[in-house]
């Protein structure tokens, strides 16, 4: 399990990743990824998500900036 996880965070850490597919989830979904993230120390890489998710959302969604309109 423990080298599964690892293989997981190491992926998911990635910054291509999270620019190629962030912004297709939904709020929930980036939220539990980086909650996992930061829960595995890896705080960057959720913030990361967080803001590449962000530059998709909608106004009045959870992480809408005026830099995604």
């Amino acid at each position: 399990m423990e080298e599964a996880l690892a293989a997981f965070l190491d992926t998911f850490a990635s910054w291509d990743l999270a620019g190629d597919v962030a912004a297709r989830l939904n709020c929930g979904e980036v939220d539990a990824l980086a909650g996992l993230l930061r829960a595995a120390g890896r705080g960057e890489a959720a913030d990361l998500w967080i803001a590449e998710h962000a530059t998709d959302d909608d106004e009045g969604d959870a992480h809408h900036t005026p830099e995604g309109e």
